[in-house]
């Protein structure tokens, strides 16, 4: 039951991925003020990331799903968790222990709309190809009028 409620909520896969990728970027981005520096704001983006993107790969597709103009679900998957993920990014890197924090924000502000518009886009064409291959995929989707 819990796993099935993590699997329905938590992409293991980006948000693995992505607290692997964004980890090293931010370790980058701060390794000019030392390792012991750097390595703080390194994990706290890679432990965030793996959590937070997980979870917000799961609400872009939500989104996507959501409505059946298919330009303003994909925009909406885009919009909803990049403000969720620029906001939180920030906020962990205001925290103590991050020397550059806006510069460690500015990687998630250009790739997470890119990263999300591309996964909604993915995402909603497969389940309309699926829908019209079997009508039934999109009735459990739940996809609403704009």
């Amino acid at each position: 039951m819990i796993v099935q409620l993590v699997n329905k909520h938590y992409d293991y896969r980006t948000g693995l991925l992505g607290a692997v990728v964004m980890g090293c970027i931010v370790y980058w981005i701060n390794a000019d003020h030392g390792f012991w520096a750097a390595l703080p704001a390194a994990l706290k983006q890679a432990a965030y990331t793996a959590v937070a993107g997980g979870i917000l790969t799961k609400i872009c597709e939500r989104m996507a799903y959501r409505f059946e103009n298919f330009s303003f679900s994909i925009f909406m998957g885009m919009i909803v968790p990049s403000v969720i993920a620029v906001t939180l990014t920030f906020a962990i890197h205001m925290l103590k222990g991050t020397p550059e924090p806006l510069n460690s924000t500015i990687p998630t502000m250009i790739l997470a709309p890119i990263g999300f518009i591309a996964w909604g886009w993915r995402r909603r064409l497969q389940r309309d190809k699926a829908a019209r291959l079997q009508p039934s995929v999109l009735n459990t989707e739940g996809a609403t009028a704009n």
